[in-house]
């Protein structure tokens, strides 16, 4: 079966051109049998001369070719019947119709006899019919006549070949046309017709762009000429065309394609035939729909005179703004194709082009006139689209009714469309005949068609060609028709013009036939590459990377495809590919296979992929016993051995346990044996040191001798970082999931260690799966809580069962076949754990962790090594199961974090969960129990697990996941104060705990033994640590709050900083010397002071400047000083003398940055005047002024050769400049805005810049391209730096914070926070073991870089809190953030839990339901309110009414009401239930800003921005002012505790905050303080409040008068500051209080989050102290009020830093 006609790629609109035929082959065609029924009446008569719209009266089934089925199993002898077969086999349960498969239409269904045919036809049938059709394009290639019946042939098979098949034909033709010296007709008609049948996606645009330029070349050369010729061409040209136009094809060149067409077409339309004419016209319109390459801007300024002139014809289809006019203009070129994909839909059609003059189709057809385009064109497309649907009706009813059916080309199309019909024997007899009728129906038809006389006498031309059929009632109705219509005179077209569009059907086959005298072999070996071919299944499938040898390192890899392809076309006979357990070795070999068999030609060398252990005689009948499992005969055996070459893959060497040499054994490539390339692939962990003996060839001539040179090896490297990425993009669109292809980059890369264990392909598989599901439960919104050891624990499970399952499949011999059974019996997988956790042990015990294990048998078999690395049969199949790798006699675990976890399991493995684990757990048995063993002998004690951060990870993952191992470890730390024994074991414990998160706030530790552990970031607020053994132990950014450290050993202990240095001016600017001596410092007032590094003290000032030094830099000898100042100068300083060498004046505006040259030869100076200044050092001379900036430059830095300086600012310009040449570089544009620092690394590798935006971005210097980026600040980045390896950046921003990244992976590795206003620079100290920040604070601040990132996780971006609230029962502390999340925390732990997004605004208003149901937050339309399920956080109701902002919401205590205040001045009172409004509550003048019910909710207190807090009676509607403050009030707070009514305010100019007398209105008491105040809360028993302060908070309790004190006991009293919390670091948003509690909580810009508790301390009312209960962040050293009372061993730098940070102050 074949298609009358299709589009392609694009199938929605066909063309409408036709073929001319000779008479000969027209009889030919007219002997195809008839299939489709159709039974119609005739049309009604038309009245007032009109068409009659049921000429056709329905739609019918599309048409189809059909020939006798062939029986099962016998020869196809014709290719019409073969390609019938293979269209039912691809196309069932129906046949392939003649038309697309994306057409709308009725198809036909398959009959029984098809169906039972389908159903009898069997596989090896339907492989046979694929193949013979693929040989029958090879033999029409081979053929070099292309004859007339070749060309017939070949054709017929276009629509069933598959894409690969039909492009090669396709290029056949093509290539064929293009050679030809004489126009070949047959040829042509042929090319255009396997055009037309291309499936969608078939074509490309280079092939239609190839065909019409050829053709319209042909035209150019024969249309002077032969005029049967010029038509031929035309109509090709236009049927061409057409498929280019339905595809969109764009190659078309304008000039030198597009444009000689249409001159050539231009000349045709004079031509004296009027066929041609016509013809012409209409190639014409198709060229002008074909786009070409011309841009829209140069459309419009071909055609800007036209647009101007004929803008008020486009009116109802363009906007007439200039905007809408661009965008308009730009869319001529794909108008006809939108249009056509428009009305392809369907029925649209008809009503799209019923639509009269003034409807879209004549709008659109004035504006095409200007642009040469006419609509009639695409009414044919649509027109033809419906006859090859079937949709005969819906065709009338266009043709009668289309605007453009007055148009003579128009009319010129729809006769030859109907006139094919007529001629087609593929439509019904009566489908047929009514197509003659319309044709007389539309010769009559002059009141309404009106037809022109061309079109008459082309109707008569039709009809003479239907007269000449064969068919006797086809032929009849026309010559009678013709005999009537003739009577008026007109006379049809001279010559003869065939109607059909497809070549004839040939009479014979002889492409076929010679098909099928191809050996039975060749198609045997076609079913097995099919079946191969269709058995391979990689879901994802990356190109492995290799090295040469097993000593090489990774420096110089190669592909390992190329390296095997490199071998296949060369002289060695065998490679042998090595690897690492589930490196894959299969996976690539299958890979190769699939390949290789792609590509076979017949006769070509036969890839043959050969598991090895599967065969019993691999060693001596390999390929033979390999193509019998492939079902081929001996003798096909012998044929192949004596006449074929072959690729054999052999995979699993090392599992079936080969110790022969294959190549040998085989006697390969021997006179009268197999002629092979043997590739084999092995386990590099089952190979000894003389591996090679077991593969290199012996030389033909010489069995005895190695034959080096047909030797090779390739050793399958792990996979790169881009390989992982790579995989990751291929395995997420697999199957639908939630995370994305970052969720899973980001987690791979947080998790430590873990990108570099995926490196394994096997590995990265299991992680990928089990991602997901062990953090499900467990993601917080900003930081993942992920747990490696869950992970871990997922992948040896995986890894051992795999192993297990490999092992049951695999052929073992008799004694490892016992051994393994009884490891079966024993539990395999708990036997290979254990295995590989005693392995893990012993390495540390014997090796102190040095990974590689070095095993020679005969030397070391009476060693602690034999354990595992014998040749015992059970041992050797637990080290081949287990995660090792090996080379040569060397042994490691796969991965160092692999040893790492294995250890950490001998300390406390997996959960009971995990049978097949079932490590010991010391746990179950406490270390202080009577039964346990001596604390010396516990594991804990064996070694300092400090120096092993991973294992340290794992284990406190552990005290998460199992509460026995953390009364474990407390346990050891407790006996640690009376056993000097357990102090090891102590500080391992120790770091552990504050590792996993577990806190010591107010923990009674006194004695304990920690010397060396690491508690950095722990929390000890209030501990009691007197006399604890302290000595080395790391306390960065640990939290020790007023804790006690009298008489504590605390020598070397690290703090992490070292003791900042004040000045008394704003520092603005700071360097270190390159000797790393000395640290200058820039000041506000103009001055520089020079410290010197070891005692840090002050060693010279240097004068001169009169403003504020905004940048210094120091030569690269250290001996010079540049500084760049405010006052518009740069200086040169000598930093011996501090004497000033040369000012160098030239800037017009401030100075804001300067660099020296790493020559120290010249600097560079910046600023406020848009330029870049070069300065001589040596003459002080001005050398170059470098312009190109068009705004403030705020930073310079040159590259590390000194050849180029680079230079950022406000203009969002990244600017290079030759500092030799003063030549202008590149220039970059910034994608996020101005910027204010840039810096090169000191490797001249990236370059790093930071914006306004808080956005840091690194490029790659060489090629300019973006590497990473990432929001380092909330704010401004004020300062980039390198680290001196380039490992490192340090960026300071105006929020107050310095953050340390890596530069590799963009991760952060510390937030160091104490400034307590903007950090406006950051330098590394030389040897990058300090890093020095200055700040408007006035302070200098030096960190310790030598513990950086340790002992802690960092947060980067942590979310500004907005706002707090505590659930009514106090259980859950909830935290609106900027991002517009709201967070969950376990009031009491701190553990966080669920969250849900408002929106991406900041969340300032919170409400909890007191039946804790429901949760009220405003999200990103801040009018609206959403009440969500609690527990769901899914929107229950949404309150809509208030027409401004939201600001205030409060539940009613029975949870039936709440209350919403807003800037629109109203109070709203909502039930909370439905969302129904129930009232608005006015009399406010501002916002209302607090909102609180009554204790039994019949009422409501309202504070408004307008100074005033109202009551209002819900029952009564009555309202009164209770509080008058006179004033603008920013914020209030109430409280209605039984205490009584409490009120305060907030100052909206002053800030100040009062207290009210709320029973008479009067001000009752400012709270005295000269401090800002940000927030303050009442707590729920009204005698507390809590005001936030910068860096602190005040704690005021409200203190009753005595008798004594003059109050008269009646009820007055004061507020007195009791209590004051310092260290806050960051501003504090928001304060809540826990109720019927004195807990509170605080959250800060900064996103920490903070618990606190209040405590008496004696009988007395003002004895009070706060603790700390949980906190959330980043860490940061707080040591305000410890006591280090007679601490020994403290260094001097740390009593400075100490009496610094335990006064309190804030610096």
């Amino acid at each position: 079966m074949f298609r009358i006609q299709s589009g392609a790629p694009d199938s929605d609109a066909v063309p409408v051109s036709s073929i001319r035929l000779s008479p000969a082959h027209f009889a030919e065609m007219s002997s195809t049998p008839l299939i489709v029924p159709a039974t119609q009446p005739q049309p009604s008569p038309a009245a007032n001369g009109a068409l009659p719209v049921d000429i056709f009266p329905e739609n019918v089934i599309k048409p189809i070719y059909k020939t006798d089925l062939p029986k099962p199993h016998s020869l196809v002898d014709k290719t019409q019947q073969l390609v019938y077969c293979c269209s039912l086999l691809s196309k069932a349960p129906g046949p392939l119709p003649l038309t697309s498969d994306s057409d709308v239409s009725q198809d036909s269904p398959l009959g029984d006899k098809e169906k039972e045919w389908v159903q009898d036809i069997g596989l090896v049938s339907h492989g046979r019919y694929q193949w013979l059709v693929e040989q029958l394009v090879r033999a029409f290639a081979d053929n070099p006549l292309k004859a007339f019946d070749v060309v017939t042939e070949i054709v017929l098979v276009g629509p069933v070949l598959d894409r690969d098949t039909y492009r090669s034909l396709l290029s056949c033709f093509i290539s064929k046309f293009e050679q030809t010296t004489a126009l070949d007709v047959i040829l042509l008609l042929g090319l255009v017709q396997l055009v037309e049948c291309a499936s969608a996606g078939y074509l490309v645009d280079d092939d239609l762009a190839r065909i019409a330029t050829v053709l319209s070349k042909e035209l150019s050369i024969t249309h002077i000429g032969t005029n049967d010729h010029s038509l031929d061409l035309t109509l090709s040209l236009a049927r061409v065309l057409d498929v280019m136009v339905t595809g969109k094809v764009k190659d078309l060149n304008r000039e030198r394609d597009h444009q000689p067409m249409l001159q050539l077409l231009d000349g045709l339309w004079n031509s004296d035939n009027v066929v041609q004419r016509y013809e012409a016209m209409y190639a014409y319109q198709a060229l002008q729909y074909a786009p070409d390459d011309e841009t829209p801007l140069q459309v419009l300024w071909r055609y800007a005179k036209v647009a101007a002139a004929g803008a008020g014809t486009v009116s109802s289809v363009f906007k007439l703004d200039p905007e809408g006019l661009l965008k308009g203009i730009e869319s001529l070129q794909e108008i006809g194709a939108g249009v056509v994909g428009a009305i392809s839909t369907g029925m649209e059609m008809v009503e799209t082009l019923r639509v009269g003059a003034g409807g879209a189709d004549r709008a659109s057809e004035n504006k095409f006139d200007y642009m040469k385009k006419r609509s009639w064109y695409l009414a044919l497309q649509g027109t033809a689209l419906f006859i090859r649907q079937g949709r005969l009706s819906d065709f009338n009813i266009v043709v009668s009714q289309a605007p453009c059916r007055n148009n003579p080309n128009f009319q010129w199309g729809v006769c030859r469309q109907i006139g094919e019909i007529a001629v087609d024997p593929l439509w019904d007899v009566l489908v047929r005949q009514q197509a003659v009728d319309f044709l007389g129906e539309l010769f009559r038809s002059g009141a309404d068609w009106k037809p022109h006389v061309d079109v008459k006498r082309w109707i008569l031309t039709i009809l003479v060609q239907i007269s000449g059929m064969s068919d006797d009632s086809i032929k009849n109705r026309a010559v009678a028709l013709l005999l009537d219509l003739k009577k008026g005179g007109v006379t049809e077209c001279p010559g003869f013009f065939s109607l059909s569009r497809r070549l004839p059907l040939p009479s014979t086959s002889p492409l076929l036939a010679k098909v099928q005298e191809i050996p039975k072999l060749e198609y045997d070996l076609h079913v097995l590459r099919s079946m191969r071919i269709a058995n391979y299944k990689q879901a994802v499938y990356i190109d492995p990377m290799a090295k040469l040898s097993l000593q090489d390192t990774d420096d110089n890899l190669f592909p390992l495809m190329d390296k095997v392809r490199h071998f296949m076309a060369g002289d060695a006979q065998v490679m042998l590919i090595l690897g690492d357990s589930e490196v894959g070795k299969s996976t690539f070999n299958r890979h190769l296979e699939h390949e290789l068999w792609q590509e076979y030609k017949a006769g070509g060398r036969i890839p043959l992929f050969i598991n090895l252990p599967s065969l019993k005689r691999p060693e001596e009948d390999l390929v033979a016993e390999q193509l019998r499992t492939h079902n081929l005969l001996e003798d096909q055996i012998r044929e192949l051995k004596l006449d074929r070459q072959f690729m054999l893959i052999c995979d699993g060497y090392d599992e079936s346990q080969l110790t022969s040499n294959l190549h040998t054994t085989n006697l390969f490539n021997r006179s009268g044996q197999w002629d092979v390339k043997l590739l084999i692939t092995c386990r590099t962990q089952y190979l000894e040191p003389d591996y090679r003996s077991r593969f290199e060839p012996k030389a033909v001539d010489q069995y005895t001798r190695v034959a080096n040179d047909l030797f090779q090896q390739a050793v399958i490297a792990p996979f790169t970082r881009e390989q992982i990425e790579d995989y990751v993009e291929h395995y997420v669109p697999l199957e639908p999931r939630t995370w994305v292809k970052k969720d899973y980059m980001d987690k791979l890369e947080a998790i430590p260690n873990l990108m570099d264990l995926v490196r394994n392909p096997f590995l990265l598989t299991l992680s990928l799966e089990a991602l997901p599901t062990v953090m499900q439960g467990k993601t917080d919104l900003f930081k993942p809580r992920v747990t490696r050891a869950e992970l871990y624990d997922t992948f040896v499970r995986q890894w051992m069962a795999v192993n297990k399952r490999r092992l049951e499949d695999q052929r073992l011999d008799r004694e490892n076949q016992m051994a393994f059974e009884e490891l079966l019996e024993a539990g395999f997988e708990q036997s290979g754990v254990k295995f590989q956790q005693d392995l893990a042990a012993a390495i540390f015990v014997h090796q102190d962790g040095s990974p590689v294990v070095d095993y020679i048998n005969k030397r070391d078999k009476s060693s602690w090594k034999a354990a595992f690395f014998s040749m015992d049969c059970e041992t050797s199949l637990l080290r081949g199961a287990s995660l090792l790798s090996r080379v040569g006699t060397q042994y490691r675990f796969v991965h160092r974090s692999i040893l790492e976890y294995f250890f950490a399991c001998t300390i406390c493995g997996p959960t009971k969960e995990h049978d097949e684990f079932d490590p010991p757990v010391h746990s179950e048995t406490p270390a202080t129990s009577p039964t346990s063993p001596t604390i010396s002998a516990h594991p804990l004690s064996h070694r300092n697990l400090v120096v092993e951060p991973s294992i340290i990870q794992f284990l406190a993952e552990r005290v998460q996941l199992d509460s026995r191992f953390k009364d474990e470890l407390l346990a050891i730390i407790e006996q640690s104060k009376t056993d000097s024994q357990a102090a090891r074991a102590a500080a391992n414990a120790i770091t552990i705990l504050v590792k996993a998160g577990v806190r010591f706030n107010g923990a009674d530790l006194r004695g304990v033994r920690v010397p060396a552990a690491d508690m950095s970031g722990g929390q000890f607020d209030l501990a009691q640590l007197q006399e604890t053994d302290l000595t080395g132990v790391n306390v960065t950014k640990i939290w020790i709050r007023q804790a006690n450290f009298t008489r504590a050993w605390m020598e070397g202990v690290q703090f992490g900083e070292l003791p900042y240095l004040k000045e008394d001016d704003e520092v603005y600017s700071c360097a270190y010397s390159p000797d790393g001596s000395s640290l200058a410092v820039g000041l506000y007032g103009g001055g520089i002071n020079i410290y010197e590094t070891f005692t840090w003290t002050r060693t010279h000032t240097f004068r001169g400047h009169r403003d504020r030094i905004m940048s210094i830099a120091y030569s690269p000898t250290s001996h010079q000083l540049v500084s760049g100042s405010y006052d518009k100068t740069v200086r040169l300083w000598d930093c011996e003398s501090s004497s000033c060498i040369f000012v160098l004046e030239g800037h017009t505006d401030c100075v804001l940055t300067v660099a020296f040259s790493p020559s120290g030869k010249q600097v560079a100076s910046a600023g406020e005047d848009k330029t870049v200044r070069l300065w001589d050092v040596q003459t002080g001379a001005n050398l170059f002024n470098l312009t190109g900036h068009t705004d403030w430059i705020r930073s310079i830095s040159y590259s590390p050769d000194g050849h180029a300086v680079v230079s950022v600012g406000d203009d969002k310009m990244i600017r290079f400049f030759d500092t030799q040449t003063e030549q202008p570089g590149e220039v970059w544009e910034s994608q996020s805005g101005e910027m204010k620092s840039v810096a090169f690394s000191p490797g001249g590798l990236e370059i790093a810049v930071g914006h306004a935006n808080g956005e840091l971005q690194l490029y790659n210097a060489a090629t300019g391209k973006p590497t990473r980026s990432w929001k380092a600040h909330r704010n401004g980045i004020a300062c980039v730096s390198f680290s001196p390896t380039s490992q490192w950046v340090a960026t300071c921003s105006w929020d107050g914070t310095v953050k340390v990244w890596s530069a590799a992976t963009g991760s952060l590795l510390s937030v160091f926070v104490g400034h307590s206003y903007r950090v406006i620079q950051v330098v590394f100290s030389p040897n990058g073991l300090q890093l020095a920040s200055c700040s408007l604070d006035e302070t200098i601040r030096l960190w310790d870089m030598s513990s950086l990132g340790t002992g802690m996780d960092m947060e980067g971006g942590s979310d500004p809190l907005t706002s707090l609230l505590f659930s009514p029962d106090g259980r859950v502390l909830f935290c609106g953030t900027e991002s517009g999340a709201v967070r969950q925390y376990d009031a009491g732990s701190g553990e966080s839990g669920p969250f849900f997004f408002c929106g991406n605004k900041p969340v300032k208003c919170l409400a909890v339901s007191p039946d804790r149901l429901r949760i009220a937050s405003v999200g990103m339309d801040d009018r609206v309110v959403t009440v969500r399920d609690i527990g769901t956080g899914q929107a229950d109701v949404v309150l809509l009414s208030h027409t401004e902002k939201v600001t205030a919401m409060a539940f009613s205590t029975d949870s039936r009401w709440i209350a919403t205040g807003s800037e629109d001045k109203t109070v709203r009172l909502w039930d909370a239930r439905s969302g129904i409004l129930d009232r608005v509550l006015e009399g406010h003048t501002g916002s209302a800003v607090c909102l609180v019910f009554s204790p039994n909710s019949h009422g409501i207190l309202s504070g408004s921005r307008d100074g005033t807090i109202r009551a209002w009676d819900l029952d009564s509607r009555e309202c009164r002012v209770v509080v008058d403050a006179g004033g603008d009030i920013e914020l209030w707070a109430i409280s209605t505790s039984p205490n009584g009514l409490r009120v305060a305010s907030k100052d909206f100019f002053s800030g100040a905050v009062k207290l009210w007398n709320a029973e008479g209105g009067q001000l009752q008491q400012p709270l005295e303080d000269n401090e800002e105040r940000h927030c303050f809360a009442f707590s729920s028993c009204g005698q507390w409040m809590s005001v936030g302060l910068p860096r602190s908070i005040c704690l005021w309790n409200f203190v009753a008068y005595t008798s004594a004190e003059g109050g008269g006991g009646g009820g007055g009293g004061e507020w007195r500051c009791s209590v004051r919390i310092r260290d806050i670091f960051g501003k504090i948003n928001s304060i809540a209080w826990k109720p019927d509690t004195l807990e509170f909580s605080i959250g800060c810009e900064n996103g920490s989050l903070q618990v606190w508790r209040l405590v008496e301390t004696s009988a007395s009312s003002d004895a009070w102290l706060v603790q700390l209960v949980w906190s959330a962040g980043n860490p940061v050293l707080v040591t305000s009020d410890a006591v280090f009372a007679d601490a020994i061993g403290l260094s001097s730098a740390n009593q400075r830093l100490l009496t610094q940070r335990c006064k309190g102050s804030d610096a």
